[in-house]
């Protein structure tokens, strides 16, 4: 028997069949079919094993949704129990084929394919509506729905939702499911939704680099944290804290280092000063880069050496006795529960007694979930002298117990390795650094000692920011350390942010050498971490550059003459004159026609930032005055087809409404005293730039 994946199957002019063949392929040749239980026509697959995830997330359960939209706020979850499936059929054995593909392609993280069914989810709504099939899907339906997600999602997951929605409309035009080709291309442009490093010196751009990097109030507390008297879980949190802060590594890079991963090497180099070999020795640490990077080493700079070492001190002390249960694991010398004694049956009060359980009855169901068989048996004889009554109580071998949570124990280490081995450096589980137990953090429920994960990212982030809406307060809170009268906060993500910029700010260091070190597959990656300020770098080395150029100290006055600064009145006069501005008859556009053309019709009048209009020029008073009259007939018009339920008649209503808006704001200058007749003005200082071709 071959083992070999079956060719696709071949197009035909026949959409129907088409979609018919390829589910068909799918179903037969899914990876997610060597699942137990797996089935096509379910709502939800369980895809843990096959699709990759975070460190962080290798004890979770992993689960691909195919359920219609909720309709619900931002991270609102449906129960499983309550899911339903996609309005439209087909398009849900769309959405399957699509993310079994790219399966098949090569393994992926869930969370990139869960994206993509969020993106069908949006064509899902706008099928609902309009009843169509697979086959008469045209671009239409795809601009409705980008527009829905619009209109529900932050700029980030819009443009990564438009990205899919672009590869939904490939993969449908390669498989032939359409009678006519869609070409679609999203709105959305990738510069408009990543700012983090704006070179822009205005307040708005400081105050987004502000969010990223930690304030200097934020590393004092961090500093005074690190010199406290901690004790348990705070001192392992801010063993973690000084770990970041000393390397820049990602979460998922800490929580998988091994207890060996900072060793000292040797290194020779030859000095170009005196021509001799010298030998010096440096630090390293090791670790498995999160996003492709592999396994690494990087280099400790001396001052941050001391930071290190104190906090994978404390980690190594504290999660100690983790490791040394998993190593008895091994050698079968396990017990979790010495106070019990091992030979006879107990009775389940007296072990209420002894392990200081909750409740007897809470106790029973532990033993029952435990697979403990709990039986009624007489209870011991009375003393001498009072009279003997039968009586019944519930009893247990303890030995039992000891044996089946071991048992448990070890197959817990056994799956979370399998799991979690290839994320991280060490070589056997007990070898990890971060390894714990089930709550074992937890200040209210009790520790399951026979079950074993990884220090979660909510429990650091917890530890740093706190919730303020469920009342957990940070570290910073309970230790008092304020600034501005309100507690300090920090994400563990700021200190990568921080040496990242750090680095940038070297000039010795190339791009190259950045990316190296914080194990990043591509040089362009700095960008989102470089905060570093390029347009004041410049106007500080100002005077350097100047002198670069040789020019001498009349040549520079010179020029200072023939480049005078306008101010913005002037600047508006002038442009009227240029051939690459537009004169139009609802006023001035300053847009650069010599860049693009303006595609789009009395765009200006629907909040263009180019636009601008004189006060008490009459013919455009006129135009714009007609254009306002015709769209109150527009804005009832569209009303009525509302009132009526015609299909994409609010899209229309909200059109119409928009442009009639922008005449009546147009018109307002003309009542307001405070403009002078004759003066330029800018309608919408806060719009956009609509000048952009259809």
């Amino acid at each position: 028997m071959t083992s070999a994946v079956a060719l696709l199957p071949r197009l035909g002019d026949d959409t129907n069949a088409n979609l018919a063949n390829l589910v068909a392929f799918h179903q037969k040749n899914s990876p997610f079919k060597a699942k137990e239980g797996w089935d096509w026509s379910q709502v939800y697959w369980d895809v843990k094993g096959i699709c990759k995830t975070q460190a962080r997330k290798a004890g979770y359960e992993l689960y691909l949704y195919f359920n219609r939209d909720n309709k619900k706020g931002a991270n609102v979850k449906t129960p499983r129990s309550e899911m339903v499936a996609f309005h439209h059929s087909g398009l849900a054995d769309v959405a399957k084929c699509h993310v079994s593909s790219l399966q098949i392609e090569a393994s992926k993280d869930v969370g990139t394919l869960q994206i993509v069914v969020n993106a069908y989810r949006y064509l899902d709504n706008v099928l609902a509506a309009s009843n169509k099939s697979i086959s008469e899907l045209t671009v239409h339906e795809f601009k409705l729905a980008e527009r829905e997600a619009r209109e529900r999602l932050a700029d980030s997951t819009f443009y990564r939702i438009g990205q899919k929605l672009e590869a939904i409309s490939k993969f449908i035009n390669q498989k032939g499911l359409v009678k006519h080709k869609i070409t679609f291309r999203k709105i959305a442009k990738r510069g408009e939704t990543h700012t983090n490093s704006d070179s822009r010196i205005d307040q708005a751009s400081i105050d987004e680099r502000a969010k990223k990097l930690p304030q200097k109030e934020s590393l004092i507390a961090v500093a005074t944290l690190s010199n406290a008297d901690l004790k348990g879980d705070d001192a392992l949190f801010q063993a973690m804290t000084e770990i970041m802060f000393a390397t820049g590594l990602r979460f998922d890079e800490v929580v998988t280092l091994d207890k060996d991963c900072l060793s000292e090497k040797e290194l020779e180099e030859r000095n170009v000063l005196t021509g001799r070999q010298e030998i010096f020795k440096v630090h390293e640490i090791r670790y498995k880069a999160k996003k492709g990077g592999g396994y690494r080493s990087k280099t400790i700079p001396e001052s941050l050496l001391p930071i290190l070492k104190k906090g994978l001190n404390t980690a190594l002390e504290e999660l100690a006795p983790v490791r040394k249960t998993i190593r008895e694991l091994r050698s079968e010398t396990c017990d979790f529960f010495p106070l019990l004694p091992a030979d006879d049956a107990m009775e389940v009060a007296e072990a209420f007694r002894i392990l200081e359980w909750s409740s007897r009855s809470n106790l029973i169901t532990y033993l029952k979930k435990w697979n403990v068989k709990v039986t009624k048996q007489e209870k011991k004889k009375p003393k001498k002298g009072t009279p003997e009554i039968k009586r019944h109580a519930l009893h247990f071998q303890p030995s039992e117990l000891k044996k089946n949570t071991a048992t448990l124990a070890r197959e817990s280490v056994a799956a979370f390795w399998e799991t979690i081995k290839q994320y991280t450096p060490a070589e056997r589980i007990e070898d990890m650094l971060f390894i714990t137990q089930h709550q074992r953090h937890h200040s209210l429920k009790a520790t399951e000692f026979w079950k074993f994960t990884l220090i979660t990212h909510t429990q650091l982030a917890d530890y740093l920011s706190g919730r303020p809406e469920l009342s957990v307060p940070s570290v910073f809170e309970r230790y008092n350390l304020m600034y501005d009268e309100k507690p300090v906060r920090l994400t563990s993500h700021q200190f990568r942010h921080f040496l990242s910029t750090m680095l940038e700010l070297c000039e010795t260091i190339s791009d190259i050498e950045v990316a190296r070190y914080f194990g990043r597959k591509y040089i362009g990656d700095n960008e989102t971490y470089d905060h570093t300020n390029k347009e004041q770098t410049v106007m500080n080395h100002a005077d350097a550059i100047i002198a670069s150029t040789g020019i001498s100290a009349e040549q520079q006055k010179e020029a200072t003459i023939l480049f005078t600064l306008v101010d913005r009145d002037e600047a508006l006069e002038t442009i009227g004159d240029l051939t690459t501005t537009l004169t139009t008859s609802i006023g001035l556009c300053k847009h650069d026609f010599n860049d693009s053309p303006c595609g789009k019709h009395y765009a200006c009048l629907r909040g263009c930032s180019e636009y601008n209009r004189t006060k008490g020029n009459p013919s455009e008073i006129k135009e714009i005055a007609r254009i306002r009259d015709q769209q109150r007939q527009h804005v009832l018009a569209a009303e009525n087809a509302v009132a009526e339920e015609y299909h994409g008649a609010n899209n229309w209503l909200i059109s119409h409404k928009e442009l009639l808006q922008g005449c009546e704001k147009a018109l307002a200058i003309e009542q307001d005293e405070s403009i002078a007749p004759g003066e330029k003005v800018q309608i919408f200082p806060d719009g956009t730039n609509e000048c952009k071709a259809i």
